[in-house]
């Protein structure tokens, strides 16, 4: 591309053209030119937010330039959504409505009042359109203009099979993500992997993002028992983070999901555990007394799971809690109580607050016929052995 060309395009200087003083041939050909990206004048003129430039390019309004792809597949449009200038976005978006409007007049046909939507669903090479850019980047303005425009696009998904709302809730966008919602569609909630726009949405933990999560609910109830390729639903998400609003968004709505378990037959239950969220853990339980009976795929119980985290605030609290009291010895599927995996893996602080409990069977044997206290003494033997050979040297 002819350097003076791009710099025009960059600074949005229309006065070029004026300058150049040739014929109208000349000048098409010297606007069809491209960088090596097979970037033109729009594309450049849209990176650098020179709206008055599409205004004033000397192009007929029928130009493929408008609506011509570079290396990447991008259109201007796509470009402009991309760096968040609303003002290049509005303007291709009102020419996609002209240029439609002017084909119907010299067909002597009726517009069909869609066809110019056409351009504004062209994709990527990833088959992203404008609205997944605006949507990725959080530029909410641009976002609006092209849900107005067409609100279909909240429908489609990408190559990695990712949604507007998808990418606007996983990017903190929450703003985007409500005009999507509330758009007159039913908009697409998939993303990556099989996981959720709510899935995202309840790993945010602000105020504004549990707003989405229950207009989201409220929109597709549905939702709260989709899982991705884990295994997890949205309120397993929500309960590792420690989401605690956001689970009581999703039980008040369907409290039925807190019985799904993932692929290892983790419950949200066991994730809450595992994560020491001791009030999730409470509050899923006080929701539905009888989680506390759910088992992972090895045989073992909410109480196990703290320990396997190390999570001494979720073990006090059941410890504590009366009606949990039956967990306290339960043995998994290889015999092994809460304080045998304590011991076995070396989660000492845990073993400590279990042993100093009454209640806790200081004798029970696993499958192994092996105690606590038997695990708990090879471990330390295992450890005076590695140090004397370390010694040895």
């Amino acid at each position: 591309m002819d350097p003076s060309l791009y710099e025009a395009a960059m600074w949005g200087d229309t006065g070029f053209f004026t300058r150049t003083g040739g014929n109208g041939d000349e000048l098409i050909d010297l606007l069809h030119q491209k960088t090596p990206k097979d970037n033109n004048v729009l594309h450049i003129a849209a990176e650098y937010k020179q709206n008055k430039f599409f205004e004033e390019i000397p192009l007929d309004s029928q130009s493929p330039l408008f609506w011509a792809t570079n290396k990447k597949g991008e259109t201007p449009l796509l470009i402009a959504a991309r760096v968040g200038c609303s003002e290049v976005a509005e303007f291709l978006i009102n020419h996609a409505k002209t240029l439609h409007f002017q084909e119907a007049d010299q067909e002597s046909g009726p517009s069909d009042g869609e066809a110019h939507k056409k351009l504004l669903r062209m994709t990527n090479f990833d088959k992203d359109t404008a609205l997944h850019a605006a949507a990725r980047y959080g530029h909410d303005g641009v976002a609006n203009l092209l849900i107005e425009a067409d609100p279909q696009l909240c429908c489609f998904t990408n190559s990695a099979n990712e949604s507007p709302l998808f990418l606007a809730v996983s990017h903190g966008f929450q703003l985007i993500a409500g005009s999507i919602l509330n758009c007159p569609v039913s908009p697409s909630f998939q993303g990556i992997n099989g996981v959720t726009a709510l899935h995202a949405a309840v790993t945010h933990t602000d105020e504004e993002a549990n707003g989405i999560v229950a207009l989201m609910v409220s929109k597709n109830p549905d939702i709260i028992k989709e899982v991705d390729a884990l295994g997890w639903t949205p309120l397993h998400y929500a309960a590792f983070k420690g989401n605690l609003e956001a689970v009581r968004v999703l039980m008040q709505c369907d409290s039925s999901a807190c019985y799904i378990l993932d692929k290892s037959g983790m419950s949200a239950l066991h994730v809450a555990a595992y994560a020491g969220h001791p009030k999730i853990t409470d509050d899923l339980i006080r929701c539905r007394p009888d989680t506390c009976d759910l088992l992972s795929a090895k045989g073992q119980t909410v109480l196990h799971s703290a320990v396997l985290g190390g999570q001494t605030n979720v073990i006090k609290y059941v410890l504590k809690t009366p009606k949990l009291e039956r967990l306290i010895n339960e043995a998994d599927e290889d015999g092994n109580t809460p304080l045998h995996l304590a011991v076995f893996h070396k989660k000492w602080k845990s073993a400590q607050i279990l042993s100093g409990d009454d209640r806790v069977h200081m004798s029970a044997i696993n499958k192994e016929l092996s105690k606590a206290v038997d695990i708990a003494v090879d471990n330390i033997g295992k450890k005076v052995r590695n140090t004397d050979k370390y010694n040895e040297f």
